[in-house]
């Protein structure tokens, strides 16, 4: 919340300023007009009424709304992996993987809006090349950026952390997915249980030192 303390009418936004609240105020929008129709039935037109802006405005700062998407799924992956980095950094030795089990057991309960729409966004990239080839790009930095949090179990080079990554990201994928249709079958337990098999406790050594 703003507050003046008496100091005499606000100041004026800067420029700059100005172009951020704009652009976040759209993102906001959209991410609630997504919610509400989905990515096929939410329209630029809404979204910039919704935020209160001219679709001029909108246009300005994003090319349309698979741009206002893919900059959602952006800051959400991002805050993703701030919060699993936090949990590394807290932990002493060993990661904690009970902590992280219970941190995706509670993704998969509640984010399942925003993998929905993923999903239906996923499918409407199919038949776009180039939309696909921004989806594999930022597939690759997550990639990336959670073999950077941990070790490669095997001796070798960086593309073992690379490999063992993809491997750790498509089994908890696919257990997230479990949950999600059947919570009873995974339980939080399931998620540190799959880590532990597959990083045994040298692996991690020293990673909370990140």
């Amino acid at each position: 919340m703003w507050s003046t303390h008496d100091m005499g009418p606000p100041l004026r936004l800067t420029r700059a300023a100005a172009k951020a609240r704009t652009r976040e105020l759209l993102l906001a929008a959209a991410a609630q007009v997504f919610a509400e129709h989905g990515y096929a039935g939410a329209s630029v037109d809404e979204i910039a009424a919704q935020a209160g802006y001219t679709i001029g405005a909108l246009y300005s700062h994003f090319s349309g709304k698979d741009e206002l998407f893919l900059t959602l799924f952006d800051l959400h992956a991002a805050g993703h992996l701030r919060d699993i980095e936090e949990i590394i950094r807290q932990c002493t030795g060993d990661p904690d993987f009970a902590a992280l089990g219970d941190y995706l057991a509670t993704l998969a309960d509640n984010d399942s809006c925003r993998w929905a729409l993923e999903s239906e966004f996923r499918r409407h990239a199919m038949t776009r090349p180039e939309l696909m080839a921004r989806l594999a790009e930022r597939r690759a930095a997550g990639q990336t950026a959670i073999a950077g949090l941990m070790p490669g179990r095997r001796p070798g080079t960086a593309q073992c952390a690379e490999d063992d990554a993809a491997l750790v990201i498509t089994q908890l994928e696919g257990l997230i997915l479990q949950r999600r249709l059947n919570p009873a079958s995974v339980p939080p337990g399931l998620f540190a249980e799959a880590l532990r098999r597959f990083f045994p406790p040298p692996t991690w050594a020293g990673a909370a030192a990140l």
